[in-house]
């Protein structure tokens, strides 16, 4: 049983290339290209090319619309943040028409957040394709920020500041598959957890994250799925098919329903 489900994960997870297009039109801080295998959430970045030696990445963008019948969608800019070097000068460049566009350039690396480390090993040794960071590594960077509960703000620099693209986050009956960047939720798979034990904040080696005396996240987390559906509902709030599995899965009266803010 364990091996057909296995098998059948493998087939049918989410699978991105990098994706490079040229920027069509700009207006203020959006921007529309053209591909057919955009989803919304996806991130990447806009490279200007100054002649055919020189370019620079000159901006963050994300997908936050598309159009399946005329291939388009819609993108919006923000500060390139992945790379920091505060003793070299900064271009102060905006994105213009005919810049490049490349999406999903680093989602050929994941971390997989996992309650213990049966169900680890065997959704990291399902899916294709992926170059795994190991959660130790991310424990430890919790531990030096004092965070033994992670925030969306971690995943987002740790996966900045280390090229990864994919967050697969697995609770007992689902894997959710995120852009890790910016917490968008990108495919649900049903997949079912391996055992019982649940460990928090997730699993890893490291046998204690250190907290801070103060702040957000300096607590310890008591229970690893609560904590993890409601992140993903609260950066997702206008996911219809997010909001229909959580109302499937937890009924009409879920708590976790106040978290998206359209009606049905």
């Amino acid at each position: 049983m364990r091996i057909w489900f296995l098998l059948l994960l493998a087939l049918v997870t989410l699978e991105a290339s990098s994706i490079s297009t040229p920027l069509l039109d700009v207006q203020g801080d959006h921007g529309t290209i053209e591909s057919a295998e955009l989803k919304v959430g996806m991130s990447g970045f806009v490279v200007r090319h100054f002649d055919t030696t020189h370019s620079a990445i000159i901006a963050n963008a994300r997908v936050t619309q598309t159009t399946p019948p005329s291939n388009r969608a819609l993108i919006i800019f923000s500060e390139y943040d992945g790379i920091r070097q505060n003793s070299l000068p900064n271009g102060k460049w905006s994105p213009k028409a005919q810049d490049e566009v490349i999406i999903a350039s680093d989602y050929g690396r994941g971390l997989l957040i996992a309650p213990n480390d049966d169900t680890y090993n065997a959704v990291s040794k399902s899916i294709p394709n992926i170059e795994w960071t190991h959660p130790d590594l991310y424990a430890t960077y919790l531990s030096h920020e004092g965070h033994p509960t992670p925030l969306v703000s971690d995943f987002h620099r740790f996966c900045s500041a280390g090229s990864v693209g994919l967050l697969y986050i697995q609770t007992t009956e689902t894997l959710f598959t995120l852009d890790c960047k910016n917490f968008s939720l990108l495919q649900t798979l049903s997949s079912n957890s391996i055992g019982k034990e649940s460990k928090t904040p997730f699993y890893s080696r490291v046998p204690t994250i250190r907290s801070a005396w103060w702040g957000e996240g300096s607590s310890k987390l008591e229970s690893y799925e609560p904590y993890y559906l409601e992140q993903i509902a609260l950066n997702n709030p206008k996911n219809k098919e997010l909001y229909e599995l959580y109302k499937a899965k937890f009924g009409e009266k879920s708590a976790l329903l106040r978290h998206f803010d359209f009606k049905e």
